[in-house]
């Protein structure tokens, strides 16, 4: 799979990522992402979106975003106990595309339909196009795993 919580091997044992909410960022995702074999990470999910993992591995990494592992960025420590005002289990996807595509539907209706949107030089934008048609909406269902578009709208 291309996304998860981020468990570590350190010391014969798996441990999760320990740091506080707002210092886990898409820098540190991208190392994480890099390790595993992908180009980056298009997402950081919060603590226990993937449910809860056992022990510290690494404590509060802070990355600069060029970093190949996450064993690279600069942290507080490796294997120490996770104290009670961090939290843990953190989350990644990641991807192979140089740009990412997701849709963004406002009343949750369909994950299949919404607005385009696309991930570039680490952030989220929307397509201006004027000439957009079938064409293109068959190029963005394509990336996101589907055969082709049943239709498509433009504002």
């Amino acid at each position: 799979p291309n996304e998860g919580r981020v468990e570590l091997y350190y010391n014969s044992a798996w441990g999760s990522v320990c740091s506080y909410s707002w210092e886990w960022n898409i820098r540190d995702a991208n190392a994480v992402c890099r390790m595993l074999g992908y180009s980056f990470a298009t997402r950081t999910w919060g603590p226990g979106q993937f449910g809860e993992g056992n022990g510290t591995s690494i404590y509060r990494p802070h990355c600069s975003g060029t970093e190949v592992s996450i064993s690279e960025c600069t942290n507080s420590g490796w294997g120490i106990t996770c104290s009670s005002s961090l939290r843990r289990d953190f989350g990644v996807e990641c991807t192979n595309h140089i740009v990412s595509v997701r849709l963004i539907n406002n009343d949750d209706s369909s994950s299949n339909e919404g607005r385009v949107e696309v991930y570039f030089n680490n952030a989220w934008g929307t397509v201006c196009d004027e000439g957009w048609d079938i064409r293109d909406a068959n190029v963005v269902c394509r990336m996101l795993g589907y055969s082709f578009a049943m239709q498509y709208r433009t504002p």
